[in-house]
């Protein structure tokens, strides 16, 4: 009994183990959330290609689900809870073959947030219509044999649900907007009171402001404010007169003040002293006239100073220069480069031309060149006739060498003569013995080969009668497949708003099945489509054709090659820029991407 039970569980671990090859590795496992949080008993129903439902799923506690793919289908994932809104995803991997579905493995993870539908019927219909399109899609890639997200669709969607959840977030708080008015407005009045009894004006009248702006056609409020502008504007002529009071005097202590400092030649405390005085009253003429009076002297004072100074440093800037120029000669000189070292004594005396210094070094330069020019002469006179020497001594050894070479060369070709004689007697006996073989053989091989082409011709055509027979039967499920691929590229295409693949996929399924309504219907709605997008094109879709412009531009030191992306109604500028040394940069309206990206997505075909 155990054994037989052993025996029924490898059966089964086999079976498990040759339905996870059969089928596609990649798995969706999501997670539907609310606030942040997952949501418990939310239901995801998923249906195939032909709207048939293969199961529901609810979601635990940790509002997870999961649901592996299979080749060749498209899914329509509906995740639903009463009270809440809905949403589609779309999972298709129409296009991959039971190969491609063993190779591949992956997980998708998508998170999906659902919140509860207002109580307004038409805010109810605007999510309804704008939640039944696909939250998000994917879509088999069978060039990378991989599967992919609709970035388009996914980001479009994405916008629309923050602005219908902040739509519904809104008509939430407005019901108890009401009740907090009243208790604002209570609470500011009730401040205001209590300041104005203290006689703080300020804070009363900010308190009744306030007041205001919650309900702004109250007249308690308004008679409290018009009494206390009553109150300060006396208060206010006292403090204009306390003010001009202390204005005058605060102006006359720093006149007095700059006044003192320009009889001492305190030139920028009389300038900060006038200047006091002009922020007191700045239409007063008499500090202006005494600051353009001290700027004067000041710029006097500095432009003496400023000659002086340029005299020093051009005096200084020619010993430098002069002093750099024989240390270079001086270095020169030790390392017997005697071309340089004349050179820098030359440029020293173009800064001071009456040094004694470097003309005597130029005078020695010469003196040593003078010299060194006997000394090459002779040595190479020398070179000359050594070189003669070794040249005939060399000629000698190669005539002697080249008579032993032809003399052994001689005795070679007697030798080999000798051997093409014997070698010439052995092949004449060779050729005999293998013309016989050869004839003994062919005769054999001409008997096989004729059994094996009676053997090979009835063979022949057993195959051919079996593959003509594999070949229908793989036609009509090519047929099939490539039909519901047609539909599914033009269903995709429609959602990513490219009509122009969309109308030629689905031509394409009426070319297959003219009979078939589903894709007519879909040209009509198209046209319908691409009359209303046409209202709505943005500037580089209006300006460029539908596909793929590029233009190439110099900006600076920078190479930049533009590819306009024109789909339907939507153009997207894709930029490489090349810089001078070297480094290459890709942008996507202006955001940043990686060269792979910019290469799949303005591919120019």
């Amino acid at each position: 009994m155990l054994l037989i039970k052993n025996i029924h569980f490898s059966f089964s671990f086999l079976f498990c183990l040759l339905s996870n090859l059969l089928f596609a590795q990649y798995t969706v496992v999501g997670t539907v959330k609310e606030d942040g949080k997952p949501m418990n008993g939310a239901i995801v129903s998923i249906y195939n290609f032909n709207n048939d439902k293969i199961k529901d799923i609810i979601t635990p506690s940790s509002g997870s689900f999961s649901f592996t793919l299979k080749p060749d289908e498209e899914y329509n994932f509906y995740i639903t809870k009463e009270g809440y809104i809905s949403i589609k995803l779309i999972y298709s991997t129409i296009g991959m073959s039971v190969d491609d579905a063993k190779k591949l493995k992956g997980t998708s993870n998508p998170e999906i947030t659902l919140f509860e539908l207002p109580k307004d019927a038409k805010t109810v219909q605007k999510i309804t219509e704008t939640f039944n399109k696909p939250y998000m899609s994917f879509y088999y890639d069978a060039d990378g044999n991989k599967m992919i997200s609709d970035e388009d669709i996914q980001k479009t969607m994405q916008q629309e649900f923050t602005t219908i959840q902040k739509k519904v977030n809104d008509e939430k708080n407005k019901g108890a907007a009401s009740a907090e008015i009243e208790a604002k407005y209570n609470a500011a009045i009730t401040k205001a009171d209590a300041a104005f009894a203290a006689k703080n004006y300020k804070a009363a009248k900010d308190a009744y402001t306030e007041a205001l702006s919650v309900k702004v056609n109250e007249a308690h409020p308004k008679n409290k404010i018009a009494e206390i502008d009553k109150l300060n504007a006396e208060s206010v002529e006292k403090e204009k007169l306390a003010k001009e009071k202390e204005i005058n005097d605060k102006y006359n202590a720093a006149i007095a003040k700059a006044d003192k400092s320009l009889s001492a030649k305190d030139y920028t405390g009389a300038k900060t002293g006038y200047t006091e005085a002009l922020t007191v009253k700045n239409q007063e003429q008499y500090p202006k006239d005494k600051i353009k009076e001290i700027d004067s002297i000041v710029a006097d004072i500095a432009s003496k100073d400023k000659a002086e100074k340029d005299k020093l440093a051009k005096e200084k800037e020619i010993n430098d220069k002069y002093s750099a120029a024989i240390a270079k000669a001086d270095a020169a000189m030790f390392t017997k480069n005697y071309d340089v070292a004349k050179l820098a004594y030359s440029e020293a005396l173009s800064f001071k031309s009456a040094e004694q210094y470097p003309k005597e070094k130029i005078a020695a330069i010469d003196k040593l060149i003078a010299e060194n020019a006997e000394k090459d002469k002779l040595a190479k006179e020398k070179a000359d006739a050594d070189a003669a020497e070794k040249a005939r001594l060399t000629k000698e050894k190669s005539d002697a060498e080249a008579a032993e070479k032809a003399r052994l060369a001689k005795e070679k070709a007697e030798a080999d003569a000798l051997a093409a004689e014997k070698a010439r007697i052995a092949k004449e006996k060779a050729d005999a013995q293998a013309a016989e073989q050869a004839r003994i053989t062919k005769e054999k091989a001409e008997a096989d080969a004729a059994l094996k082409e009676k053997l090979a011709k009835e063979k022949a055509a057993a195959d051919a009668a079996e593959k003509e027979r594999l070949a229908k039967e793989e036609a009509a499920k090519a047929f099939e497949r490539k039909y519901k691929q047609t539909l599914s590229a033009g269903d995709s295409a429609v959602v990513a708003k490219d009509f122009d693949k969309a109308k030629k996929a689905f031509n394409e399924a009426i070319e297959l099945k003219p009979a078939e309504e589903y894709p007519k219907n879909r040209l009509k709605e198209i046209d319908v489509l691409i009359a209303n997008e046409a209202l709505f094109k943005n500037e580089l879709a209006k300006k460029y054709p539908v596909g793929v412009t590029e233009e190439k531009v110099k900006e600076g030191n920078v190479d930049v090659t533009r590819r306009i992306v024109v789909i339907g109604n939507k153009g997207v500028l894709y930029e490489k820029k090349e810089t001078s040394f070297g480094a290459v940069y890709y942008f996507k309206d202006g955001t940043p991407i990686t060269e792979q990206e910019f290469k799949k997505n303005t591919e120019i075909k």
